[in-house]
């Protein structure tokens, strides 16, 4: 049995052994394999041998993704069931990353999710070579990268401007209302909740975030409690602006005792409702998320200005505000030209 050890200052040594049949082979393999260990980086990436991705991407979901939403979750697992998955890290080549996504275009999968995939592996490469020092050769995936940009096998997704016309809502609103006095019992006053986010353009699980104690019926206002935002997931509180409308569909909701919310529903039962209704109704492609954009334009096209608009979306910038903005021509409020 041939054995080598290098002896490391401040750390400890770090040793390798292999059986040969014969004195001679095993004294060439650890003369070579000497040689390799004392080029620089050499243990590092022997350190690593073996490692795949599926073993970072592991790793990276234990230390880092704890908090990590539903959908961000499910695109991890989902890389960790492709080829790609079981290369060693240290091995990976730009060719490999193509190839994985020239295998999910031709499967049908479209830029813009096959770019999710890019983006997520270059997430655990990154992490890999911050937190785990890992001899992972970056250069390799930046190459891969910007071939596959400027072949368009990855982009972003198009903006979405799916707006529901009032003959949809009322559709919908009637499909509500019927299945309310089919079944008394039901829980979820969907008419109701739809009605909010259209007047409030609140996202479904924020609405049921919503807490009694955090109303200030005087002010017309109401605290959101851990708004979305893209680097900060939790204790980002924001309080926004109440119509009247809003604030009647508030009132009419039924306070039981011990129950601080105001909508004491789950996010994802809301989600569910919603589709069985535009499904029931024969509406296609409408998102809850829809409303958002409805509500975001119906302020806009009522004559409030971007700074006010904010005050009820809780946008923080214009360039992601307008993203939500699709104005109808006809449903503008003309204005008072000054003087006259």
């Amino acid at each position: 049995m041939a054995q080598i050890r290098i002896a490391r200052r401040g750390q400890p040594d770090y040793s390798e052994s292999r059986t040969f049949p014969r004195k001679a082979m095993a004294e060439e393999w650890s003369k070579r394999r000497e040689l390799e260990l004392n080029t620089p980086g050499g243990i590092l990436s022997a350190q690593w041998r073996g490692i795949t991705l599926q073993n970072a991407m592991d790793r990276y979901l234990h230390e880092f993704a704890q908090d990590a939403g539903r959908s961000k979750r499910a695109t991890i697992e989902q890389l960790q069931r492709f080829p790609i998955a079981r290369v060693q890290i240290t091995a990976l080549t730009s060719q490999q990353i193509i190839e994985h996504a020239v295998m999910r275009r031709n499967s049908g999968i479209l830029p813009a999710t096959i770019n999710q995939d890019i983006v997520w592996l270059g997430i655990i490469l990154k992490t890999a070579v911050a937190a785990w020092k890992t001899p992972v050769d970056l250069a390799e995936f930046e190459a891969a990268k910007l071939l596959l940009k400027s072949k368009g096998l990855i982009g972003k997704s198009k903006s979405r401007d799916r707006r529901p016309s009032a003959e949809e809502i009322e559709r919908i609103r009637a499909y509500f209302q019927r299945s309310q006095r089919i079944r008394p019992s039901a829980i979820i006053p969907m008419e109701d909740i739809m009605g909010f986010a259209i007047a409030t353009s609140r996202r479904q699980e924020e609405i049921t975030r919503l807490l009694w104690s955090d109303l200030d019926e005087k002010s017309m206002t109401c605290w959101v409690r851990d708004a979305k935002h893209p680097r900060q997931k939790w204790g980002n509180h924001k309080r926004f602006k109440l119509s009247h409308e809003a604030m009647a569909i508030i009132r009419r909701q039924p306070r039981a005792q011990g129950e601080e919310r105001i909508f004491p529903y789950h996010g994802k039962s809301i989600g569910t409702r919603w589709r069985a209704a535009c499904a029931a109704c024969g509406i296609e492609d409408l998102r809850f998320h829809d409303l958002r954009h409805e509500a975001t334009s119906q302020l806009f096209e009522a004559g409030y200005e971007i700074v006010e608009v904010q005050q009820f979306t809780l946008h923080e910038s214009w360039d992601v505000l307008k993203r939500y903005t699709h104005l109808r021509p006809e449903k503008l409020a003309l204005r008072q030209a000054p003087g006259a």
